[in-house]
């Protein structure tokens, strides 16, 4: 579909449409002004020339969607109405700028701000699903969020569609990646790990709004109790306070039953267990030992080093491999492919002169023997995301042990191991035997 009215300005009625929103199967959204009324307005109109059939359920839609202002976080919808021959439903226009517009400007939302768009998300399709309404994944010109962090969308009820939680979440992870924090800052594992769980669920098992809008409010409530205390409020201190204030998202519903309560005791186990793929900020280390932070795997604790391995290290590791006996090798090479047998890193002769440099042009097969021989194995992602957020050192690039199925939307379909970038991004690739020159790594050993 095109646009209809594709010069801009234009009079429709008692409206002046000022630019074009977003495209719905037979509708367009456009930003406007109303005559008269000192009033931004979003009018969803009709394409000329429907049938009747398309004008009755455009109607029904947009009794709907009236009724759709009793969700909580959706703008107001007005009526609907006929000008020059079409139809056209009148929204409200939320304050501040749309996740589209954001993205446009490169302008990355904070931590705090991804939370709160996630926990309005749940709030809006968890009643959805409990009454069976037909809620459409909404696009990143539908949602907004406003200077003081309060966040709207345009009604997502629509007629004919099936209530797909999956696609509602994939959608909303693939509108707020591109505003993920370039810099570091408190929080920002846990977030992207929240993403992922959009995306995929919890180890690959979708996971319902309620528990997911949860899970959002417990890392703003954290953020929150580990802010340093300030003589006035900041306007996040003052975003993070009227969290307290909004409704209680409803239980599950009998429907999902045994799976959400499992999935919930997931997200609570997390909470209560700290660092867990990367849902918490590590623990640091006792004064005695500032080379690694303390992270919970599993029912255990692993220290993951601080600065990531350097020439030096990994030179010492090249001549306790070159010593070994045939049979040592063997033993240690045992599951590696055959070219892991050459542990030299590219431009290996160029590196030696910055020995205290991190070690670089490794691939995954590389970094794991060298952990193997340190007695550990290399960290998960959601490690290496906690510790860079802790203030560790980063690499450009990361290996991990963390194996996903298309861990990004529209990336990589298939099996692919996480590396995690400077930045703590994910960032997937399917071969281990890849090399970069910014590619390096840190190790996880046991804690004991």
């Amino acid at each position: 579909m095109t646009d209809i009215f594709p010069e801009l300005p234009r009079p429709l009625g008692d409206y002046t449409l000022i630019r074009l929103l977003e495209l719905r199967g037979n509708t367009a959204l456009y930003e406007a002004t109303q005559s008269h009324v000192d009033r931004a307005v979003v009018l969803e109109v009709l394409r000329p020339g429907a049938g009747h059939t398309e004008e009755v359920a455009f109607l029904a839609q947009a009794r709907l969607r009236v009724a759709s202002s009793e969700l909580p976080h959706v703008a107001h919808v007005y009526e609907s109405l006929r000008a020059e021959g079409m139809w056209f439903l009148t929204q409200g226009l939320p304050q501040g700028s749309s996740l589209a517009a954001l993205a446009a400007a490169g302008q990355p939302l904070s931590v705090p701000h991804i939370c709160r768009v996630i926990a309005a998300a749940a709030e809006m399709y968890t009643p959805c699903y409990q009454a069976e309404l037909s809620a459409m994944p909404l696009a990143p010109s539908s949602m907004f969020i406003e200077p003081d962090g309060e966040v709207f969308f345009l009604s997502p009820l629509i007629e004919g569609t099936e209530n797909d939680p999956a696609s509602q979440m994939s959608a909303l992870a693939q509108a707020l990646w591109p505003l993920v924090p370039q810099e570091k800052e408190p929080g920002l594992g846990r977030a992207v790990t929240l993403l992922q769980w959009l995306t995929d669920g919890y180890e690959g098992k979708l996971l319902d709004w309620s528990t997911l809008g949860d899970t959002a409010q417990s890392i703003l409530e954290q953020l929150r109790s580990e802010a340093p205390a300030e003589p006035a409020q900041s306007s996040i201190s003052n975003i993070l306070s009227d969290k307290r204030q909004l409704r209680k998202i409803r239980k599950a519903t009998a429907r999902w039953g045994a799976y959400i309560g499992g999935a919930a005791a997931v997200i609570i186990g997390m909470s209560c267990l700290g660092t867990l793929y990367g849902m918490a900020d590590p623990v640091k280390m006792p004064a005695e030992n500032e080379t690694s932070f303390l992270c919970r795997d599993g029912n255990s604790y692993e220290q993951v080093s601080r600065q990531p391995v350097s020439v030096s290290d990994y030179q010492k590791f090249l001549q306790e491999f070159n010593a070994m006996s045939e049979s040592e090798r063997e033993q240690l090479l045992a599951n590696a492919p055959l070219q892991a047998g050459n542990p030299t890193p590219g431009n290996w002769e160029t590196q030696l002169e910055e020995p205290e440099k991190p070690v670089t042009g490794v691939s995954y097969w590389q970094a794991e023997l060298y952990a193997r021989v340190a007695g550990g194995q290399l960290p998960t992602a959601g490690q290496v995301q906690a510790v860079l957020s802790a203030g560790a050192t980063p690499c450009e690039l990361e290996w991990t042990r963390t194996v996903e199925t298309s861990p990004l939307p529209g990336v990589y379909n298939g099996s692919a191991v996480l590396l995690i970038d400077a930045q703590a991004h994910p960032f997937p690739i399917e071969s281990r035997n890849w090399q970069s020159a910014g590619c390096g790594f840190r190790i996880a050993l046991p804690y004991k």
